[in-house]
């Protein structure tokens, strides 16, 4: 990780509950503790993923941004995330399921994303890649 690449002020419980019910799911604990102390952080020296015989590298975590529309890092804000998907008519098996089952984690590099997946089990998401 790179700490100075955290944004600030780091997401509260109740920031975290207010994301939780705009997805409508239950995040992992341990998501929510990565959220509170990284937020929306850089990695250095990610080494790629390998999914579906694609090469992919973690550009940024996503984060719960205060007031992204005018903040710089707002891009890396998990509900704007999730809009611009929604626009652009991604979507895994139809249209309700980003925001409801797929929720953005990461930005991958060529604006791919690594998101939880909820689809199949509400209490232990997959991590799916999304391009």
């Amino acid at each position: 990780m790179v700490k100075e690449s955290i944004v600030y002020p780091l997401p509260q419980d109740q920031d975290i509950a207010k994301l939780e019910g705009s997805f409508r799911v239950q995040l992992p604990n341990e998501y929510k503790e990565f959220l509170k102390r990284y937020n929306a952080c850089e990695i250095i020296d990610s080494t790629p993923l390998t999914i579906v015989n694609k090469r992919c590298q973690i550009e940024r975590f996503l984060g719960i941004i205060k007031n992204f529309s005018e903040h710089p890092y707002g891009v890396y804000d998990i509900g704007c995330c999730e809009t611009s998907l929604g626009e652009q008519g991604r979507n895994f098996y139809d249209e309700d399921l980003i925001g409801s089952e797929l929720v953005p984690i990461a930005k991958l590099a060529w604006g791919d994303y690594l998101c939880l997946n909820f689809h199949y089990d509400k209490n232990n998401p997959s991590v799916d890649f999304l391009d």
